[in-house]
């Protein structure tokens, strides 16, 4: 009896100061595909400490070629009044119906934080550094003065769990308002803020905006470009066509626009001046596996127990780790018997059970059953050049077999992968990395331009 008591006095003694709801709509390409809604409110503990707290819930559909993905979220963040230093967070985040479920709670000055999905839990801890905000909360905590000064400030980001730091800076419009810029892990985010409310929100040259609804004469406008994600974010080869990308061995890019400087140097693919040399065979690529290459994560989730088993099954007798490739290589492109676009951040256990995917799901699934099979395996993010001349983000993998590296890309059946194809980033083992990977790709799209100046092809 004393919890109901004590809920009951809680209720009593909490109480709301006051209550606002924004709803925006959300467009790509001048094209609406969903809203947002924003709840905030302040509220008195019985404590007397004060709390103002963001629920953000939002829903789109995200076409993708002939598919189309919903992605929903509902997050709830609480930070002090007066300081804005964070307390809390809970969310749930579905893409194509695969959830994951966040938490995290600021305990005296160490924010502790997980992610939870289909079973298998994230965690990780970090030290809260002075004059922290949530990223959702920034335009509360700096008003118009602070931002027309301009300056840095840290934030906890609600995507990745972590802690970044942010630059910001602004100008006054004739109508009071005020448009701010900030800068996030390198990508530029513009406002219209007023009184600490965002009017609106584009990144990338509109290709993502957040429009208050109850702003006059905000219809959206025709679509400039594709709604379709995958038509939006492709790029175009400006250079030597390639009839058959998928034969090349070898391969020279040159890049143009991007920020070349982030762009990995590896054992397939080597620096010059300004351009890339992709080779589909390293033979002296023996460098040793990191732990993210051996070790499971809540979507690479390599000892659940299907993932063991079906690993264990697809080995059996293989007289080595190259033909473990092989096969494993071999048993995901037949598994995902349903190729589409309809899914996001399922766990291999959730592919291999709906046998249902694209690039990204045939990736998980092979490098979680790889790891399962005793052999490391990385997550590739990149481009890859169709026969088109386009070139599409991407996901593949990279195998440790028998003392060295080999690219695979299970998505074409393929245990040794062509050379048609830029890295941009490797996937990690937790939430920042994946957040990294977003980033990186929004970067990549900042009018970049691609050109092959040669390539050659397998025999």
């Amino acid at each position: 009896m004393i919890r109901p008591v004590f809920l009951v006095f809680s209720i009593l003694f909490s109480f709301f100061i006051f209550a606002e709801t924004n709803v925006y709509k959300i467009s790509m390409m001048g094209a609406e595909i969903g809203k947002s809604t924003e709840t905030w409110e302040e509220k008195r503990n019985p404590d007397g400490s004060c709390e103002i707290i963001l629920r953000s819930v939002s829903e789109m559909s995200l076409a993708r070629g002939m598919d189309a993905m919903t992605v929903k979220s509902d997050t709830t963040l609480s930070a002090d009044c007066i300081t804005f230093e964070p307390k809390r967070i809970k969310g749930e985040i579905s893409e194509g119906g695969s959830k994951i479920f966040v938490e995290g709670a600021n305990r005296n000055g160490v924010f502790e934080t997980s992610l939870t999905k289909n079973g298998s839990r994230e965690t990780s801890t970090f030290q809260v550094k002075k004059n922290s905000a949530f990223f959702g909360m920034i335009f509360k905590k700096l008003n118009a003065e602070e931002l027309l000064k301009g300056g840095k400030t840290s934030i906890i980001s609600e995507e990745s769990l972590t802690e970044s730091e942010i630059s910001y800076s602004a100008s006054k419009n004739t109508d009071g308002t005020v448009s701010a810029t900030v800068v996030f892990q390198g990508i530029p985010i513009k406002y219209t803020v007023s009184a600490g409310k965002v009017l609106r929100s584009e990144i990338q040259g509109g290709l993502i905006v957040y429009t208050l609804e109850s702003l006059p004469g905000t219809k959206t406008a025709p679509a400039s470009g594709s709604p379709d994600i995958l038509q939006s974010t492709k790029l175009f080869n400006s250079g030597i066509s390639i009839k058959y990308p998928r034969k090349t061995k070898n391969t020279i890019f040159q890049i143009e626009n991007a920020d070349f400087a982030s762009i990995p140097e590896t054992c397939f693919q080597k620096k010059g001046n300004g351009t890339l040399t992709v080779s589909n065979d390293a033979a002296n690529c023996k460098n040793l596996p990191e732990a993210s290459d051996t070790q499971p994560n809540i979507i690479e989730d390599s000892t659940s127990p299907e993932i063991v088993r079906a690993a264990q099954k697809i080995v059996l007798g293989t007289p080595n780790q190259q033909e473990m490739v092989k096969r494993i290589t071999k048993f995901v492109y037949k598994h995902i018997s349903n190729k589409n676009y309809n899914h996001g951040n399922m766990s291999a256990s959730e592919v291999l059970r709906t046998k249902s995917g694209d690039c990204t799901e045939h990736s998980a699934l092979f490098a979680a059953l790889a790891r399962a099979a005793g052999i490391p395996a990385k997550m590739v993010y990149g481009v890859v050049l169709n026969p088109n001349g386009e070139f599409f983000f991407h996901n593949w993998n990279e195998a440790f077999a028998d003392g060295k590296w080999i690219t695979i890309d299970s998505t074409f059946d393929m245990s040794q992968a062509d050379s048609s194809r830029i890295t941009l980033i490797y996937g990690g083992s937790d939430s920042r990395s994946r957040e990294q990977v977003s980033l990186s790709v929004l970067r990549f799209l900042n009018n970049t331009e691609i050109f092959v100046r040669g390539f050659s092809n397998e025999k």
